[in-house]
């Protein structure tokens, strides 16, 4: 049997680190998996990206058989097409889950709760040592899309409303920054900042989207011109995306390309969803 799932990336408003409440607004980058079990032998591929570690996908197959009742011992291939670049705060590894358990239900036909689903998903996450919170707001940002707030603590979605179309420029640094070389304790020591970001995002997400990027730009020491010279470039909001150290700015709807070019660098051009 053959089946397939797809999500989406998705971008910060908030950061749940410091206050365990999180916001994402969802882009239109996708992840694709296919899921075969017509095969003798496990095999996993991750296009692009042959070197990366595929603990977590096996880990979303192998929790959502246990779900719905398939010998886990049942060999299958996987393949793996991401536009999200991994490890630089774009959803990549949400994504990832939501798309590889999609395609293990499609294949079987069976159909799950969405929250539920995305539930496995987080679970998935902590086992794999992907996360810090349980990126609820992560998942949840890459499924439905527009802009969500999520409670992570409890794995529960407590807000979430259309965001309009927009084009959204990610600007991408070579470096990485794997979750285990993040400081929680220099986030947490800016709970009051982050809270009073959190209170301005649920009425003015965009303004939020930026007061949030510059902290973690603070936090992790990353140099703020890119995020200066979008917002003096006419882009409505900028700052860093998770714990980074991609770059978010969003612009009016046809603007983006423009914006990208000014900023340089390697960008993605995407939009709103």
């Amino acid at each position: 049997m053959i089946g397939h799932g797809r999500s989406h990336g998705a971008i910060s408003v908030i950061n749940a680190i410091p206050c365990g409440i999180g916001s994402t607004i969802g882009v239109d980058l996708t992840t694709d998996v296919t899921f075969s079990d017509d095969v003798d032998a496990t095999n996993i591929r991750i296009e692009g990206s042959p070197d990366m570690d595929d603990g977590l996908v096996r880990l979303c197959v192998r929790n959502t058989m246990e779900r719905i009742g398939i010998d886990t011992d049942t060999p299958y291939s996987l393949a793996v097409r991401s536009m999200i670049p991994p490890s630089r705060g774009l959803k990549s590894s949400s994504s990832v889950c939501n798309a590889t358990i999609a395609a293990v239900l499609d294949a079987y036909g069976e159909s799950m709760d969405e929250m539920e689903m995305l539930r496995i998903g987080v679970n998935c996450a902590k086992e794999a040592g992907v996360t810090i919170t349980g990126a609820f707001d992560d998942v949840c940002g890459c499924h439905f899309g527009g802009v969500v707030f999520t409670d992570n603590s409890k794995n529960e979605l407590i807000g979430r409303n259309d965001i309009g179309r927009y084009d959204v420029v990610l600007r991408i640094p070579d470096r990485i920054i794997p979750k285990n070389r993040v400081s929680v304790d220099r986030y947490r020591e800016r709970k009051d900042e982050f809270s009073e970001a959190l209170r301005i995002a649920y009425e003015r997400p965009f303004e939020a989207l930026t007061i949030n990027g510059r902290l973690v730009a603070e936090i992790i020491g990353a140099d703020t011109s890119i995020i200066d010279m979008a917002l003096e470039n006419g882009a409505i909001a900028a700052g860093i995306s998770g714990t980074g150290p991609a770059i978010a700015a969003v612009t009016e709807h046809g603007k983006g390309k423009e914006l990208a070019s000014i900023l340089g660098g390697k960008t993605i051009v995407t939009v709103t969803r």
